[in-house]
């Protein structure tokens, strides 16, 4: 038993991948053994004689031989045609700009446009025949709104007292500065992931739509972070976020809810309003 696997394993260790060989190499083969036999028969030991000519295996001169009077010539020689098979589909660069944006939004529309598959066009794609663009919308300025932001550049510029000419002026470094944002808040999200136990049941989130996802909005207050002289971070910037709701005893009694029940309000938004918390905060962090 052990002297069959034995045989097995050398028998494996010992096969050789056929070797193709090119057409310059084949062509020249077969021209001499045409040059040194007759068109219908080959001579004997002429094989071999070529073979060690060229360096390849006799067997390879004789197929080399045996294609040749098969196919008529030297094109039984040749290797395949390149030219071969199913044609490939080209796609005109032109055509794609002549198909309205509206219909070029996925590899699906195009396809249909172009009249192609949709695996034909993809294909195409990897091969950089034509490129993907994301799109964004910008903003559109008014005459008035690109002054208002080059005063606003300008106003944060400052001159540095006692520098030399080439050095021109700096921008602030606008430590005393708050910025002021308002943020929304869903309550839950559409879909969410829970790790659960092997025995405990799904939770159960229900709402009429997606739409009805209730979001609540919050002021959020920053200002630049502050360093020391070592890097050390002293001071985050995040002074706080404010919600725009407080809770109140309802007034009167309704289908949804009794009488009394705390319920959330939404606070009026003003500019009182906003400048009453950045108070607050100078109160709080001075």
């Amino acid at each position: 038993m052990n002297s069959r696997c034995f045989f097995f394993a050398f028998a494996d260790s010992t096969i050789r991948k056929r070797k193709h060989y090119s057409d310059d190499t084949k062509i020249p083969i077969y021209l001499e053994l045409l040059a040194r036999t007759d068109p219908s028969r080959l001579r004997r030991g002429v094989s071999k004689q070529v073979a060690q000519k060229f360096g390849v295996p006799e067997r390879v001169v004789k197929r080399i031989w045996r294609n040749g009077q098969d196919a008529g010539g030297i094109r039984g020689v040749k290797n395949k045609l390149s030219n071969c098979g199913r044609k490939r589909v080209e796609i005109d660069p032109e055509a794609i700009k002549n198909i309205p944006l509206r219909q070029r939004t996925t590899f699906q529309d195009l396809a249909y446009a172009l009249g192609l598959k949709k695996t034909t066009l993809y294909n195409r794609y990897k091969e950089n025949y034509f490129r993907r663009h994301t799109n964004d919308l910008k903003f559109s300025l008014t005459d008035d709104n690109k002054k208002a932001r080059v005063r606003y550049c300008l106003s944060m510029l400052q001159a540095l007292y006692g520098s030399s000419e080439t050095s021109g002026p700096s921008f602030k470094e606008m430590y005393n500065i708050i910025y002021i944002d308002e943020k929304w808040f869903y309550r839950t999200r559409r879909n969410k992931k829970y790790y659960l136990a092997n025995d405990e049941e799904r939770p159960h989130r229900e709402v009429k739509s997606k739409n009805f996802i209730e979001k609540v909005m919050f002021l959020a207050v920053v200002t630049w972070p502050r360093f020391d002289c070592n890097g050390n971070c002293t001071f985050d910037g995040k002074l706080g976020v404010f919600p725009f709701v407080f809770q109140e005893p309802t007034k009167r009694k309704s289908p949804n809810r009794p009488r009394g029940m705390i319920s959330i309000c939404f606070n009026c938004i003003t500019l009182n309003f906003i400048c009453f918390n950045c108070i607050t905060l100078n109160f709080l962090y001075l």
